[in-house]
């Protein structure tokens, strides 16, 4: 499945493979939302030879307010709230920043409750509802930082993100899930998200502020592991996958 990030194919050894759930991890401001958006808006903008849309794609808010989304993406070329609006409804974006408005302690009533632990219920019960509601081929969840940072331990955070890893699994669509960079370096602590994903890809900025993009893993495909170079343009990430870094 094509990525629509140009030159990241390549890498990729053609595209995503389908049906696998992916996760982006970088530092801020490398462009994990820009990216993941450029994957969701190369299915959601493809027609087939009758004019019908051919593959459905859902954005999983996280962070962001909707309109945010849209201006920020507009501003790199991805007209998303067209494609909403459209006749076929090929894009669909999904409310989920109620996660990390809960408090660590909450009721229902007057009884007490782990607040982290029903914002948890309410994010797997959102998608599910979206997934059922919209059947998306393409599903992009940005971030998974602010669910991460509430389970600290690692030993409670594993079966969280499999829950997560598991629903999305379940739409049997492909799925990217950004997340923000804990540790870097060569000694860096390789989070339990990265064994739960099917693929990983690492986003940073290195010396002098030129941008690297890493796949690190991606099950089922042959791929590139060098780190390679990127831009972000005004229509979006441009990888220079022949390039190496200096």
């Amino acid at each position: 499945m094509e990525s629509g990030v140009l030159g990241l194919d390549s890498m990729l050894g053609g595209g995503f493979p389908r049906g696998r759930v992916i996760l982006v991890l970088g530092e801020p401001g490398t462009g994990k939302t820009i990216l993941s958006s450029q994957f969701l808006y190369a299915g959601a903008s493809k027609k087939s030879t009758d004019g019908s849309n051919l593959e459905k794609s859902m954005f999983i808010g996280m962070n962001e307010p909707k309109a945010r989304f849209i201006d920020e993406m507009r501003a790199v070329g991805m007209d998303f709230e067209s494609l909403e609006s459209g006749d076929d409804g090929s894009f669909a974006y999904v409310d989920a920043s109620d996660v990390r408005r809960i408090p660590d302690q909450a009721k229902i009533g007057r009884i007490p409750v782990g607040g982290r632990e029903l914002g948890f219920v309410n994010l797997i019960d959102t998608i599910q509802e979206a997934i059922e509601k919209y059947s998306p081929r393409r599903i992009a969840v940005d971030s998974i930082s602010d669910l991460i940072f509430r389970y600290p331990k690692i030993e409670e955070r594993r079966p969280v993100v499999l829950d997560l890893v598991e629903t999305l699994q379940s739409a049997k669509a492909t799925c990217l899930m950004t997340s923000e960079l804990l540790s870097t370096g060569e000694g860096r602590i390789i989070q339990p998200e990265e064994y739960l994903a099917e693929g990983v890809i690492l986003m940073r900025t290195v010396q002098k502020g030129i941008r690297s993009i890493q796949v690190l893993k991606m099950r089922g495909s042959k791929i590139d592991t060098k780190p390679r170079p990127y831009v972000i343009k005004d229509s979006g990430i441009e990888v220079y996958a022949t390039e190496e870094l200096y």
